[in-house]
């Protein structure tokens, strides 16, 4: 008796085992394959994470090298702390940009928009999809050329931090309903990157970073208006590098849009 669907998923698995054979065999030859399967320990329960990850940050500095950041973000991704892990791996290529550990902890973590977990303004449990760049490719180009290159180059990595931590379809990744939408559909491209740059650029306080809303009302969750704490403190590496990235704006362009 013939079994279509059992024998398609039977060769769905071989053929998931066969890739991750090679991709195996890829890592060792890098000489990172602890990190590939890494993932596949048993992670600590979320509360005994979060207090580790509290010690084990204060550790970095400015003077820690690319080895001892790839270290914590390995050990952030073992631990479930995908967030994180992304972060500092991206402080990691900001030491070493060719420290192909630390491109490879990016690659594992990047997923599709509609796995994220965050929640954002106006989150009601429906949701939409992830929207797509509406800006044409002249609007695009005056958005490049008002700020400079190097304002939206940098803002992929905040994107990729936003989509991962607001992202949501049901949130900033496809709610009609929230105050902001990212377009996020087809990635991080030069659409995309000028189009929520522009979107997000409202909520940056220039003259104080840390003031800004959008990281000050994920910071205070339900206290600050917002329906959860989805940045977890002004530990939390997300907030970090979103203010970070915020304060280099105001050296590197001039003002498009008033606050």
């Amino acid at each position: 008796m013939c079994w279509p669907e059992r024998d398609a998923g039977e060769r769905g698995i071989r053929m998931n085992n066969t890739r991750q054979m090679l991709v195996a065999l890829a890592l060792g030859a890098l000489g990172i394959l602890g990190l590939a399967v890494a993932v596949r320990g048993q992670a600590m329960n979320p509360v005994a994470a979060r207090q580790w990850y509290e010690n084990a940050v204060k550790k970095i500095t400015d003077q820690s090298t690319a080895d001892e950041i790839v270290a914590l973000a390995k050990q952030c991704y073992r631990n479930g702390l995908t967030d994180e892990a992304m972060a500092h791996a991206i402080e990691a290529l900001r030491k070493d940009p060719n420290d192909s550990r630390a491109k490879y902890l990016l690659f594992a973590l990047a997923g599709p928009v509609e796995g994220t977990t965050g929640t954002g303004e106006g989150d009601d449990g429906g949701g939409g999809t992830p929207q797509a760049p509406t800006i044409t490719d002249a609007e695009a180009d005056a958005i490049y050329k008002a700020e400079g290159d190097t304002v939206i180059r940098n803002f992929r990595e905040i994107q990729g931090l936003l989509a991962r931590r607001c992202g949501s379809v049901k949130c900033h990744g496809g709610n009609e309903k929230a105050k902001w939408t990212l377009a996020l559909k087809g990635g991080a491209n030069r659409k995309s990157l000028a189009q929520n740059f522009k979107t997000v650029y409202p909520y940056m306080d220039r003259d104080n970073p840390a003031k800004s809303v959008l990281v000050q009302k994920p910071l205070k969750g339900p206290e600050g208006g917002h329906p959860t704490q989805v940045i977890r403190g002004e530990s939390d590496p997300v907030y970090q590098r979103i203010i970070k990235y915020i304060d280099t704006v105001k050296g590197d362009a001039e003002k498009m849009w008033d606050q």
